[in-house]
């Protein structure tokens, strides 16, 4: 039996919930991943091929950073046989590691496939091969709850965090409570406690004094999930737009992803359905549900659309080309601003264009009457932490009906579910601790 100190990367929050995952299994030792810094991408551009996407160079750089300073030899990765890349990078990244002398470093995958299929519960059985215990079952099912309820979280949070920056009184006082939801999420592991934290939050984000009659001008804050959460990525522009005034409205995290992959996400089905005469199915990255995005915020009257993805990244470059010909004009008539990160780019030349671009929506609201005659609505997360707080029940009715709401749309799905592979994967797992592996009936 050994003990195994398990890491990952940061991906800005989500390492809250990624602990969860692996929360009190035996044998395993979870590292915090450090905040993300110049030195530690440095290393990850050096070591990465040239012209592999940005995420990549960071992700390794992390794990570069694991192995020689916090003597973290097992990493988890997502793994998948999607259109995108980001699904290939754990198995070159091992091979890297392994070329730079890193022989003993170990890779975990988190098969992200279809999650409905059950094929990410093997991470916990090579886990068990790894450290030489077996994971009560009951623990792998209460970690699964509380990895879905703290991403639920996490995107709450960091959605609220863009509707109210743009409005307090207080400058950075939006930044300290949300620092300070983070870490009490972080550290409360107790299921019943947390199914309380949405009164937490909204109890906490209305500390915050804000204008409550201000009407912002409103963004659409969207791009490729790893960049947009990794903020020494992003220079934090989600911030500095609301520093600005402006209404930010994320539109992805994890938990988001997280529900597409289970056939949950209605939005995301919504979105794939707004944006299927220009991009019909997936290309990789978040392209087809950006498109979606960009036709919805401009229906409701958005002022802006703000569009960050890494350097080389073809399927967000695809949509910007779509946005950008001259041809779709009459189509696409909401302003849209891209950024192509690479860490070289300057925080003062994205801030010089983000203060041109606001300078232009400004200009449209006064003048255009496709965005001077649209009428202002107040956000629902607004309305419910400061203008019409929820009662108890209210709070017990929401608690009840939102996860009631993603059953439901599993249970009318989108797409088929090999379920032959789905039975293989559940008997496989559930017979581990027996004598007899049912899985091997399957090999007769």
């Amino acid at each position: 039996m050994v003990n195994v100190r398990v890491s990952f990367s940061r991906m800005g929050w989500s390492y809250i919930f990624f602990k969860g995952l692996f929360h009190d299994l035996p044998g395993i030792e979870v590292v915090d991943p450090p905040l993300v810094n110049t030195e530690i991408v440095s290393e990850g551009v050096k070591n990465s091929p040239e012209f592999v996407c940005f995420p990549f160079k960071v992700i390794l750089g992390e794990m570069i950073n694991l192995y020689r300073n916090y003597d973290v030899k097992d990493f988890m990765m997502i793994f998948d046989h999607g259109p995108c890349r980001a699904g290939m990078y754990a198995v070159v990244q091992k091979r890297i590691m392994k070329n730079m002398g890193f022989k003993d470093v170990r890779m975990f995958y988190l098969s992200q496939d279809d999650l409905r299929n059950l094929e990410w519960l093997r991470i916990f059985r090579d886990l068990e091969k790894r450290t030489g215990r077996k994971f009560d079952d009951y623990k792998i099912l209460r970690n699964t709850i509380l990895f879905l309820v703290k991403a639920y979280y996490v995107e709450r949070i960091s959605h609220i965090e863009g509707l109210v920056r743009c409005r307090e009184k207080n400058k950075s006082m939006t930044t300290k409570v949300v620092h300070t939801l983070m870490n009490l999420l972080d550290n409360e592991n107790n299921l019943m406690k947390l199914s309380n934290f949405d009164r937490t939050i909204d109890e906490n984000f209305r500390k915050i004094p804000i204008d409550k009659e201000m009407e912002p001008l409103r963004v659409c804050y969207t791009g490729e999930i790893q960049v947009m959460l990794e903020k020494w990525v992003n220079y934090d522009l989600m911030g500095e737009l609301g520093v600005m005034g402006i209404e930010v409205h994320k539109q992805y995290d994890v938990f988001d992803w997280v529900m597409y992959k289970l056939n949950a996400s209605k939005r995301r089905r919504r979105l794939e359905h707004t944006a299927r005469n220009y991009i019909p199915m997936d290309i990789g990255g978040e392209a087809v549900w950006n498109m979606g995005s960009y036709l919805e915020s401009q229906e409701k009257g958005f002022d802006g659309f703000v569009h960050i993805f890494p350097f080389t990244c073809m399927p967000e470059i695809s949509l910007m080309g779509m946005l950008e010909a001259e041809k779709n004009m009459d189509k696409f008539h909401m302003p849209h601003i891209h950024f192509s990160l690479d860490g070289s780019s300057g925080f003062e030349g994205l801030r010089t264009r983000i203060e041109a671009f606001h300078d232009l929506m400004v200009s449209n609201k006064k003048s255009n009457p496709l965005f001077r005659d649209v009428k202002y609505v107040f956000p629902d997360e607004i309305k419910d932490i400061y203008l019409k707080p929820k009662s108890d029940f209210e709070y017990f009715v929401s608690s009840i009906e939102k996860p009631m709401s993603r059953i439901l749309t599993m249970l009318n799905p989108t797409k088929k579910l090999d379920v032959g592979f789905t039975v293989k994967n559940g008997l496989e797992f559930f017979s581990r601790n027996s004598f007899f592996g049912i899985g091997s009936l399957f090999n007769l």
